[in-house]
C-alpha cells in the first residue's frame, strides 16, 4: 500500500506556487524557495529541484526545528531563514523567497527601497535592505528577522527579496508588487530624483486599504449567506 503523504493539498499549493514564480520571471533555474507552515510543520521546497518537474511527494515538510517529518528529498538551502521568520511570529504562515531582477537590482544600490508607489503601504512602507549574509546561514537568518518587525516584505543585500503573509496568495501578490516598485524605483532613478510619498500619506493609504479590505469581506460574506441554492427543506 502506498504511504500516506501529510499534508498533500498544502504541498500541492507549495509546488504550483513555486512553478508560477518561474513563469513569472520571479526566479531562474532553482532558486528562491517557498513555504507554508501548519501548525507545528513546515512545508517547504525540496533543495535543487527544477520547479516545472515538481511533485507533491517532492516537497519536504519539517517540524520547526528543521527536522524531516516526511519526504526524502534535501530540503531548500533556506530553510534555516524560513524556520527563524516562523519563529520571530507565530501569525506568519507562508513565506516566499525570489531572486527576482530588479528587487535584487535596488538591493546593490541603496539600504532602504523608498516609498516610491502607495502599494508599498501593504508591506509596511518603505522596505529594509537587510546587511549580506551567506545565503542558508544563522547569520542570514539574523540579519533579516532584525529589519523584519512592522513590515511585510524585505529586501536581501545582493540577494533578493522576502515576502510573509498568512496564505501563499497573498505572499505572492506581495512578491509581484514589491517587483514593479521596485522596477519602478530604477526607472526613475535613471532619469532623475524620484518623488517619494510621505509616511503620513502611507498611513491613510493602509488605513484605506483596511477599510475597504474589510468593506469587501463583508460583502463576499453577505453574498454567501444569501445564497439560497444549497438549502435544505
Amino acid at each position: 500500500m502506498a504511504k500516506l503523504m501529510l499534508h498533500n493539498e498544502e504541498r500541492l499549493k507549495v509546488a504550483a506556487t513555486a512553478l508560477s514564480l518561474l513563469t513569472n520571471r520571479l526566479v531562474v533555474n532553482t532558486s528562491g524557495n517557498v513555504s507554508i507552515r501548519v501548525g507545528d510543520h513546515v512545508i517547504i521546497t525540496p533543495s535543487g529541484r527544477p520547479y516545472e518537474s515538481l511533485q507533491p511527494e517532492d516537497i519536504c515538510v519539517l517540524d520547526l526545528s528543521g527536522e524531516a517529518v516526511d519526504g526524502t528529498l534535501l530540503p531548500s538551502s533556506e530553510t534555516p531563514l524560513h524556520l527563524a521568520v516562523y519563529s520571530s511570529d507565530p501569525s506568519i504562515t507562508a513565506i516566499v523567497h525570489t531572486h527576482s531582477v530588479h528587487a535584487t537590482a535596488v538591493t546593490t544600490l541603496i539600504d532602504e527601497l523608498p516609498a516610491i508607489h502607495y502599494q508599498l503601504a501593504d508591506m509596511g512602507g518603505a522596505i529594509p535592505v537587510a546587511p549580506y549574509a551567506t545565503f542558508g546561514t544563522p547569520e542570514l537568518a539574523q540579519s533579516v528577522t532584525s529589519v523584519l518587525p512592522g513590515k511585510s516584505a524585505v529586501l536581501m543585500k545582493n540577494h533578493g527579496s522576502l515576502t510573509i503573509a498568512n496564505t501563499l496568495e497573498k505572499a505572492c501578490e506581495r512578491t509581484i508588487t514589491l517587483e514593479w516598485c521596485a522596477e519602478v524605483w530604477l526607472k526613475a532613478h535613471m532619469a532623475g530624483t524620484p518623488t517619494i510619498v510621505a509616511k503620513e500619506e502611507m498611513e491613510r493609504v493602509k488605513q484605506q486599504m483596511d477599510r475597504i479590505g474589510a468593506e469587501r469581506d463583508k460583502r463576499l460574506h453577505d453574498r454567501a449567506d444569501d445564497c439560497s441554492c444549497c438549502d435544505t427543506p
